[in-house]
């Protein structure tokens, strides 16, 4: 399955090379942690992007790279066990890549890409726990959303890599939705202004 989904990214990257209208190439979104029941160590954080991601995304970036030499991978680590939205308030671990992946620590081929939910975060009462984000819960989330992009940001600099923030604010209304993107827009600002 592995070489299939690489062959998938080959013929993907092969067919949009060179394609002015593409930012990039994002391979998997919110990859989950495999098989965590077989491998129970996949549910520590960062072994997951350790162990799987980074080798098979390091296959793919090679396929993007043999097709366009200027292309770009914006690459995600696994949502769970890397962000906890139960423990502490809220814990979000390092990711596990120790590189960006198929590149060098710097590469100008890559960009880290997360997403950002304040209902993510656990709590009492939860923040969503309609579905939408609770507006009385505003300071418990932007709390959420400095750790998580923060956390974020840090790993993109040991990376030597761009961060880009690429979904948040997913919500049905407009009044607490908006809240919480220009919470998300702050502090993106606050951690990435000057990088």
């Amino acid at each position: 399955m592995n070489d299939k989904f690489v062959a998938y990214w080959d013929a993907t990257s092969a067919r949009f090379a060179k394609n002015p209208y593409v930012v990039g190439f994002d391979p998997l979104n919110e990859p989950f942690p495999a098989n965590n029941v077989k491998d129970p160590t996949l549910q520590i954080p960062g072994v997951m992007d350790k162990k799987h991601l980074q080798p098979t995304y390091a296959k793919i970036f090679d396929k993007y790279i043999a097709n366009d030499e200027d292309a770009l991978m914006w690459f995600e680590p696994v949502t769970n066990p890397d962000v906890n939205g139960n423990l502490n308030g809220g814990t979000i671990f390092p990711v596990g890549f120790t590189e960006p992946p198929g590149g060098k620590i710097g590469s100008a081929n890559h960009v880290l890409n997360d997403h950002t939910y304040c209902c993510q975060l656990g709590g009492n009462p939860a923040p969503c726990a309609t579905g939408e984000p609770n507006p009385a819960l505003a300071d418990e989330c932007l709390v959420w959303h400095k750790k998580r992009i923060g956390t974020r940001a840090r790993d993109a600099e040991r990376l030597g890599v761009p961060l880009h923030i690429t979904e948040f604010g997913a919500c049905l209304t407009e009044g607490p939705c908006t809240q919480e993107i220009t919470q998300v827009c702050d502090v993106a600002d606050e951690y990435l202004v000057g990088w």
